[in-house]
């Protein structure tokens, strides 16, 4: 087969390799969108905030919640905070999609509060302009106390931009939370890190108060891009090795060329000899 054959025979089979890739990230990403995490028991990420201290949180499992008569399907996360020598746990949980159902503590107090229905941080897909309002009912209990108010949020994805932090540079959606008004925060939220990767806290005039910046995470979600990618490869690796079997499989034999040696191969044919006629019998 020609050398321009085989060349289209592999574009092809590349072709059907993107071709497949592409089917099997159908349910990924979308261009200019982020989307929902996927969690594991075990995932964490760990910021470094812009007074000195950190804070990690970290995936305990799965479990639900009974809210409002409603059963919801929640991640239990701890958040640690440590100052110098402090370190203080607080215990949330949210739903798959950002939710937030519930936070309890002890802060100087043990506390509890319970959203209903839980409170969206996101909304999924997050594509630039997308805006989300609502209220929810906040019952918080102290000790024996409790209180019940009713608390409205909103948010806006401002854009999608690339943000470089500790833990390596990032696409990102820029939340805005509330959508307007001050004091606000910003949240540069990542699916390729499955949580914050950034945030940036504003005061009542608008200037920056504080900052937390991602330096170090376990996502396991991410080992699901991973896979894809090395599952890509095989299916190019797979895709080329039968096109190239195919291309000799077909290849017509070439025919031998005539001998070109200063002596001929075989020796020259004589032709048979008749033995020689012996005459007439003698007469008698």
């Amino acid at each position: 087969m020609p050398l321009t054959s085989v060349r289209k025979v592999f574009v092809f089979a590349l072709g059907m390799a993107l071709f497949v890739s592409f089917v099997l990230a159908g349910s990924g990403r979308v261009a200019a969108a982020q989307n929902q995490p996927s969690w594991t028991t075990g995932d964490f990420w760990r910021y470094a905030l812009s007074d000195g201290g950190s804070v990690t949180w970290t995936v305990q499992g799965q479990t639900s919640l009974s809210i409002g008569g409603r059963t919801w399907q929640v991640w239990h996360l701890t958040e640690a905070t440590t100052s110098g020598n402090t370190t203080v746990t607080v215990d949330t949980w949210m739903t798959p999609a950002l939710q937030l159902a519930r936070v309890s503590g002890t802060i100087v107090l043990t506390f509890t509060a319970t959203y209903d229905p839980p409170q969206p941080q996101a909304e999924f897909p997050l594509t630039p302009g997308k805006t989300w309002s609502g209220t929810t009912t906040v019952t918080t209990t102290i000790g024996s106390l409790s209180q019940t108010t009713s608390e409205p949020y909103s948010g806006q994805v401002l854009e999608e931009s690339t943000v470089a932090v500790t833990a390596g540079t990032f696409t990102v959606a820029k939340i805005r939370t509330p959508s307007s008004g001050s004091p606000y925060t910003i949240h540069f939220y990542s699916d390729a890190a499955g949580w914050i990767v950034k945030s940036e806290s504003y005061n009542a005039f608008g200037a920056l108060q504080s900052t937390q910046e991602l330096t170090s995470f376990k996502y396991s979600g991410a080992l699901g891009t991973i896979l894809l990618i090395v599952g890509v490869l095989v299916v190019v690796a797979i895709v080329a090795v039968v096109a190239f079997l195919l291309v000799r499989r077909r290849r017509p034999m070439m025919p031998q060329p005539p001998y070109q040696g200063p002596y001929p191969p075989y020796p020259p044919q004589q032709p048979p000899q008749q033995p020689p006629y012996p005459g007439p019998p003698p007469s008698p």
